[in-house]
């Protein structure tokens, strides 16, 4: 492995951990939550990006008939870890998006009842007979 072979592989490593940091689930005031749910995600992430790379070299080896390098591994990895965390970033940021649109729409109705009610004219707990 030459010099521009180690700079490459650190320079993949250095942005699949700013995929992780980026990707942190943060709540605010419950750090037990945000370290769970992070956890939680870092693990499920991590362990599809090591099936996809398993079955890849298991693949790749047989083909080949020999093993691959560690450096031909790692990169597998890393190639299927900064995939799906890109992936998983970009679903949580437009889940987020959608979540914040129907909440407006669900607080503008609620406003536009509550007009409603008041341009009526009429008080529920007082009523004449």
């Amino acid at each position: 492995m030459n010099t521009k072979d180690k700079i490459n592989l650190f320079l993949l490593i250095c942005f699949y951990c700013f995929l992780v940091v980026a990707n942190i689930r943060y709540f605010p005031g419950d750090l037990a939550r945000t370290v769970l749910e992070t956890a939680m995600n870092v693990l499920t992430l991590a362990s599809a990006a090591v099936g996809f790379t398993v079955v890849i070299v298991s693949v790749m080896q047989k083909m080949v008939g020999q093993r691959l390098p560690w450096d031909r591994v790692l990169r597998f990895y890393l190639f299927f870890g900064i995939m799906i965390w890109m992936f998983a970033i970009m679903y949580t940021h437009f889940d987020q998006i959608e979540r914040e649109k129907q909440a407006e729409q669900v607080s503008s109705s609620k406003a536009e009842t509550v007009i409603e009610f008041l341009n009526r004219n009429e008080d529920p707990l007082y009523t004449q007979s």
